[in-house]
């Protein structure tokens, strides 16, 4: 499993700072990564202080795991958060199955650039230990067709639910800009 990983690109109309507000407002994980995804792949509870999370901040969080009844539970570490161009961070997460849980490191990391329409943000998410994996994550030919098919199709639509919330809120902010009053 090490090193396994996946990439995901979109264009956007947001600009680059909607993205990443987006990103850094982990109240907003729930949203595009919970209620608005796959019922089988989603976030059910995200643990976070308020306000933006910056380099540091830790959270916790659980979610359904495709193709079982279990759980995950994750505790992950923002590791850069470089506005508006770079979030990143960093999950332990665990399944609970019997005596061996399944444990596993990833990280997530989104690179946003400006574009004359708004901007691209590309999406890599990357396999850095695993122990007790799951055997769709553990034989090597069938570990390739994971990462290569299942995991983009499962993650892509949190992902262009992100995408799809930062463009929302930022004409959200435009028209509150243009019906906002100029005291002069």
């Amino acid at each position: 499993m090490k090193n396994s990983s996946m990439q995901l690109t979109r264009r956007s109309s947001a600009p680059p700072e909607a993205i990443y507000d987006s990103l850094a407002d982990l109240s907003t994980h729930t949203i595009w990564g919970g209620r608005k995804q796959l019922y089988n792949f989603r976030l059910k509870s995200l643990d976070a202080p308020a306000g933006p999370a910056t380099v540091g901040t830790s959270f916790t969080s659980t979610g359904t795991v495709p193709m079982s009844l279990r759980r995950f539970e994750d505790h992950s570490k923002v590791t850069v958060a470089q506005r508006p161009d770079t979030f990143e961070f960093v999950t332990d997460a665990t399944v609970r199955r019997g005596k061996h849980p399944m444990a596993a490191t990833y990280r997530h990391r989104y690179e946003i650039a400006a574009t004359p329409e708004g901007s691209t943000v590309t999406y890599t998410m990357t396999a850095l230990s695993g122990s007790n994996l799951f055997l769709r994550l553990s034989l090597p030919g069938v570990r390739t067709m994971t990462w290569h098919l299942g995991v983009p199709f499962m993650a892509g639509r949190g992902f262009r639910n992100l995408v799809a919330h930062a463009e929302r809120g930022a004409k959200v902010d435009s028209a509150s800009a243009l019906a906002t009053p100029v005291n002069q």
